[in-house]
């Protein structure tokens, strides 16, 4: 606290215009507002977090079971469609590239 009263008192033999004194003001006043938006941001950023945890932990089971379906789906189509529509897509996406790369031969 000596410091900053040292400060204070330094502070005080100053004299400011008064536009320096309601700049400084203003400043003050929006450092503290800030300060106030931050501190509700973040008691709604955890409020937010915590019922988003709670709301996660009661839907869990059915999170569970739309995981299992789409994972028992994924492995039903790579045992068999999957290779084939694989080729096909990359085989499109290679003449496709090839095209674009012939720019003059789409466009004449």
């Amino acid at each position: 606290m000596n410091r900053l009263e040292a400060i204070i008192e330094k502070e005080k033999e100053v004299s400011y215009s008064q536009e320096d004194k309601d700049i400084f003001g203003s400043h003050i006043l929006i450092l503290i507002y800030q300060e106030q938006e931050s501190k509700k941001f973040k008691i709604k950023l955890c409020l937010g977090l915590f019922l988003g945890m709670g709301i996660m932990s009661f839907s869990f089971s059915a999170i569970n079971e739309v995981v299992n379906d789409f994972a028992v789906g994924l492995s039903n189509v790579m045992a068999g469609d999957f290779t084939t529509v694989a080729i096909l897509s990359y085989g499109l996406s290679f003449v496709l590239l090839a095209l674009l790369k012939k720019t003059d031969f789409i466009f004449n």
